[in-house]
């Protein structure tokens, strides 16, 4: 069961921070570390985990003497869980753009709205990494300047690392070298040549 806030409703939901870059497909990081810790600090982290489960709904009469059992009773304890999950809920769907909010739309408690998320950014992120290394492996320096082929590169390695995937330097570096074309052939061959591993800013140079 989720751990239940020892403040109210109302005074949880206003120690919620308005999260002030709504959620993408390129941010998900910052916008991950950013609710996580609002959640934390408001006490109401355990709602969006996959083991949050509400007391009953209802509280059990005990057997009197006679043998007779009175009607259960509305448990307050259920009505105050899911009055928090529906603020966590709330807050959660509006701290997303309209595109992912789209996506996510039909979840109906904090625990599954963040699992949706989460298998939504799961998706996204390997389709990316798929698509840049694409790009990676395609890329010719062409007309471009040597500076801004290594900024390019640079950038789809950026994005891979963002998408989940961090490339090493020795993996963007044999991504650069096949890049750069005949011109640099006897460059690429003295690095290939070479015992240790060489670094992005020793190749720059």
């Amino acid at each position: 069961m989720a751990s239940a806030s020892s403040t109210s409703a109302p005074l949880a939901f206003g120690l919620l921070p308005v999260v002030s870059e709504k959620l993408t497909r390129g941010n998900f990081n910052m916008w991950h570390a950013t609710v996580m810790s609002a959640l934390k600090g408001a006490r109401l982290f355990g709602y969006i985990q996959s083991t949050a489960v509400p007391p009953a709904a209802f509280i059990e009469p005990a057997t009197t003497a006679d043998g007779k059992q009175a009607e259960p009773t509305p448990n307050p304890a259920f009505e105050k869980w899911v009055a928090e999950d529906q603020i966590v809920l709330s807050y959660l769907f509006s701290s997303l753009s309209k595109e992912i909010f789209g996506q996510v739309a039909t979840s109906t408690t904090a625990a599954q709205l963040w699992s949706a998320i989460q298998d939504l950014h799961a998706s996204q992120s390997r389709a990316r990494v798929i698509s840049t290394r694409m790009a990676l492996a395609s890329a010719s320096k062409g007309t471009s300047s040597v500076a801004e082929f290594f900024v390019k590169m640079k950038g789809l390695a950026d994005d891979m690392a963002s998408a989940g995937r961090k490339l090493g330097d020795e993996e963007l570096v044999s991504f650069i070298l096949i890049g750069l074309g005949e011109d640099f052939e006897s460059i690429v061959s003295a690095i290939a040549s070479r015992v240790e591993p060489i670094s992005l800013n020793e190749l720059y140079v």
